[in-house]
């Protein structure tokens, strides 16, 4: 009995001195023991967003490159890309781009331009084709390669008529080309306008001749008197006169002062008039749709 009484005890014992580790145990008054409080470490973390993966955006305008780009996260630069050092601007073509991290530059040239074979080459700016010697059909497809600008087209002499309004129709299709601006080989800046002056018959040596010389208001016909003794039985038979020298019966005279003759072309304010031409026939100055002509 002794010894579980003792062993009692000590079990007691070590009861206690838990208790009064842990609560106090006590009564009597005394406060609770209480844990001290460990304190709360708060950590904030920054992320960077990394920018979403996009598709190229070369021949895209330098605007819509710049508005996927940014909203794919990344920050956006801009360059000219060709020799110059102009600032780009939204409408110009994005030619090339460079990647970083989480940037972009485009190198972009103007709207109408090509782009160069590198970034900072200069331009390669196309050459006029020669039209000149073939059909006007051919001459257009030739044109349109280099530029886009607008053909416009000419009669190349002044007595054939060109209606610029029917060239799309196809009625100038087989005429030939005699002459072109811009001359061949120029260097097309920009999409310039083309013009072609087309014949129905053989080129002439320059544009803004006649086809028919006899056309030409300033004409003067050849003298066909074989001599004195012919010239004034002429005049003596009321057959008319030369328009080279003496009195004439030319009541209205060119520009130059020359005796019209039948087909050439009149002025406006000549319309409705007659003269004698230089054969010494009456002609009559008539609006013959849209061109005044001295007709029989």
């Amino acid at each position: 009995m002794r010894g579980n009484g003792k062993a009692w005890r000590t079990g007691l014992g070590v009861s206690a001195l838990i208790c009064a580790l842990l609560t106090g145990c006590g009564s009597g008054g005394d406060e609770p023991v209480k844990a001290k409080s460990t304190p709360t470490v708060t950590v904030t973390a920054t992320v960077t967003a990394t920018p979403e993966a996009m598709t190229s955006q070369v021949s895209s305008t330098l605007a819509d490159a710049t508005g996927v780009a940014e909203k794919h996260g990344y920050d956006v630069s801009a360059h000219d890309a060709s020799d110059k050092d102009a600032s780009p601007g939204d409408d110009w073509t994005v030619c090339f781009e460079k990647y970083t991290y989480d940037s972009v530059e485009f190198a972009a040239v103007t709207s109408n331009a090509p782009c160069p074979k590198a970034d900072g080459r200069p331009i390669p700016w196309p050459a006029m084709p020669t039209a000149v010697g073939g059909t006007y059909a051919h001459a257009v497809k030739t044109v349109a390669k280099a530029t886009t600008g607008d053909i416009t087209v000419k009669a190349s002499y002044k007595d054939e008529d060109v209606d610029d309004s029917q060239a799309s129709d196809g009625d100038y299709d087989d005429w030939k080309v005699c002459f072109q601006t811009p001359a061949p080989n120029t260097r097309l800046v920009g999409d310039p306008d083309v013009t072609l002056w087309l014949t129905e018959s053989n080129c002439p040596a320059t544009k803004g001749t006649y086809q028919d010389p006899a056309n030409d208001p300033d004409y003067t016909p050849p003298s066909h008197t074989s001599g004195s003794g012919s010239s004034s039985a002429s005049s003596a038979s009321g057959g008319g006169s030369s328009s080279t020298g003496g009195a004439t019966t030319c009541e209205i005279r060119s520009n130059a002062g020359n005796c019209y003759n039948a087909g050439q072309f009149c002025r406006n304010s000549d319309v409705g008039s007659s003269t004698h031409a230089g054969n010494g026939r009456l002609i009559y100055c008539r609006d013959e749709g849209g061109r005044n002509r001295w007709n029989y």
